[in-house]
């Protein structure tokens, strides 16, 4: 092992996220298991492992971000081992493993012996950001690093590139020139001059190699996360989105190109963040475990992200900007007639009055915190003090023992990660105030629809944050938007399988044809599949669905030990054979949909999990 990462240091780290759905935190001890999960959460023996390794930013500025890797594959539902870089060679007693490289590791010369070794018997390996010194094993040679760029798509028609719609705007890693790999995407030029492939195919021996040479981890956190806000961004060049307007708010962090990473909208040639660039991205990385278990011949299991096989959710909330109890009713009623459960954030200080709030929690809504760090009085202005402050406001006029969710008024925001940490020691389980405030940056200026624990990779021992993000697409349509922008933002949502997130202010719900774009919305998404939930339970859903693990006595025979009941989830396998799967859950032949996700068949089982479940494929 390389002189620049340690065994011990490794473990430290991984020992608290190895494995499909171990819930978020990278610290060396274990954090609450009501919240976090303890360091057992793996999926032990499962067909895919991950390699990764400690490396100091010093070696590489970029490295901090590689165990994202698990926060992706946990979010998709894959289950996976996480191994040490000295630990590959227990790979050679293993079946046509799928091993993961994430990032460019230093291995050593009898790792990567071991490596090739797993390839040439049938094993697959995919590799992120490089090649990890197995440029052989790859069919490429070693090109340039990269700094930025935009792959484009060369195999439209493969299962690990087709259909993306994206820019596929990336960050680091390396541009490639392929051997006897085949390119499945390459690199358009970015502003250094790179030009190469991005993502490459090779047969070695009896196995599979997939490269995706770009930083394609340290892209997602980049865009998600987003830069130190300590001003304002540059404003978009035809003025749709005036950026510099003097209020530091979390779209001031972006790092996306105003040309490049935006689409024309029918309706009105207006430009958006239409396509979910970090939704892609992960989507590539999925895609490509699965394509190399479907030619391998293995009935992959997933547990797919919603109940029921649900290809996604809907999310509405409000700011209670100037506490008008006459309009906070009247946006009451639309919202009941529209039978939705929406999340009301409330502003400080005022608020309503108390027989409001117990009307909303009579009729199941969730009360959630407007941050105020805007107004700029005393107890108004961006400080961690002034959210305990309101956060305690919240709670003694509401009457509530806890505050799941909070949103900056004004998606306020300052630094970078600060505010996470914030919510994280006082307990607010999800924030969503990454999303636009302009109509020029409508969308996903802030990375995908699906929901995340940010990463803290600013710390010495990168970890989780334990406060789920919840991205924002828009506020108020027809007032902020087109009413026309709806539809195919709900439709991005749904091709990705994440959370359609709209805002609606009760001092906008009385403005012409507001309350009707309001309910056309609902009902669209509702005619396309998605149903419409409240941010605490998307919150609780994921949080039950990251406490299931897995102990694997062969790919196709596991068993599944839920921590809570999860009702209603949906276990997916792969469908690697044109025959009929036989799937038996605890010993009783189940019943099974045919279901078409990331572009790949799958036979789909709903069950209740509750304890320990056992599962096989024949």
């Amino acid at each position: 092992m390389s002189d620049q990462t340690t065994r011990r240091g490794f473990l430290g780290k991984t020992a608290a996220v190895g494995g499909c759905l171990a819930l978020p935190g990278l610290r060396g001890v274990a954090r609450s298991a009501e919240t976090v999960g303890d360091s057992s959460s793996i999926a032990i023996n499962g067909p895919v492992t991950v390699i990764t390794q400690s490396l100091s930013t010093d070696v590489n500025p970029r490295a901090g971000t590689w165990i994202y890797i698990t926060e992706i594959l946990q979010r998709a539902g894959v289950f996976f081992n996480t191994i040490s870089p000295d630990d590959v060679s227990s790979l050679l007693g293993r079946s046509q493993p799928i091993v993961l490289l994430a990032g460019n590791l230093p291995l050593t010369t009898e790792q990567r012996e071991v490596l090739t070794s797993v390839v040439k018997r049938g094993g697959s390996i995919i590799g992120i950001g490089g090649t990890s010194g197995l440029d052989k094993v790859f069919g490429v040679s070693r090109g340039r690093r990269l700094t930025e760029g935009w792959m484009k798509v060369t195999a439209q028609d493969h299962p690990v590139t087709a259909g993306l719609r994206s820019s596929l705007h990336v960050f680091g890693g390396h541009v490639m020139s392929t051997g006897s790999a085949v390119s499945l995407a390459d690199l358009e030029s970015g502003y250094q001059g790179a030009k190469g492939n991005a993502i490459a195919e090779n047969r070695f021996g009896k196995g599979r190699a997939i490269l995706l040479a770009p930083d394609l981890l340290f892209s997602i956190v980049h865009i998600q996360q987003g830069v130190s806000v300590l001003q304002d961004a540059t404003p978009s060049p035809e003025g749709s989105a005036p950026f510099n307007d003097g209020e530091l708010k979390s779209e001031d962090g972006f790092v996306l190109d105003w040309q490049r990473d935006r689409t024309t909208m029918p309706s009105d040639d207006g430009q958006v963040f239409l396509e979910p660039i970090t939704d892609e991205l992960r989507e590539i990385i999925v895609r490509s475990i699965l394509y190399v278990a479907r030619e391998q011949g293995i009935a992959l299991p997933m547990l797919w992200y919603w109940p029921r096989g649900l290809k996604a959710i809907g999310h509405i909330s409000h700011d209670t900007d100037g506490n008008e109890p006459q309009k906070a009713e009247a946006l009451l009623e639309v919202v009941n007639r529209c039978d939705l459960k929406s999340t009301w954030c409330t502003l400080f200080p005022g608020g309503y009055p108390r027989e409001f709030y117990d009307t909303l929690k009579d009729q199941g809504f969730e009360i959630g915190l407007h941050y105020d760090a805007r107004t700029g009085g005393t107890e108004t202005w961006w400080s961690k003090a002034n959210l305990i402050l309101q956060h305690r406001w919240l709670m003694q006029e509401a009457g509530l023992d806890h505050v799941t969710t909070n949103k900056n008024h004004y998606l306020r925001w300052e630094s970078r990660l600060d505010f996470l940490r914030w919510c994280e020691e006082i307990g607010i389980n999800s924030d969503q105030t990454r999303g636009p405030s302009k109509r020029g940056a409508t969308g996903f200026p802030l990375g995908g629809s699906q929901p995340y624990f940010p990463l803290d990779d600013q710390i010495e021992s990168p970890r989780y944050l334990n406060v789920l993000e919840v991205n924002m697409l828009t506020q108020d349509l027809v007032v902020v938007c087109p009413r026309e922008y709806g539809k195919p933002l709900v439709d991005s949502v749904l091709r990705h399988h994440g959370v359609a997130h709209f805002l609606f202010h009760p001092a906008h719900i009385q403005k012409p044809h507001v309350a009707d774009a309001f309910s056309e919305l609902v009902d669209y998404g509702r005619t396309q599949g998605l149903e419409w939930w409240m941010s605490q339970r998307i919150y609780q859903w994921e949080m039950q669905r990251r406490s299931v693990k897995a102990e694997f006595d062969a790919p196709d025979k596991f068993t599944l030990s839920a921590g809570k009941q999860l009702s209603d989830a949906t276990l997916l396998f792969l469908k690697s054979r044109e025959e009929p799967q036989a799937i038996t859950i605890n010993g009783q032949a189940a019943q099974s949909d045919q279901l078409s996700r990331h572009g790949f068949e799958f036979d789909a089982v709903t069950m209740d999990l509750a304890g320990e479940t056992k599962v096989q494929v024949a």
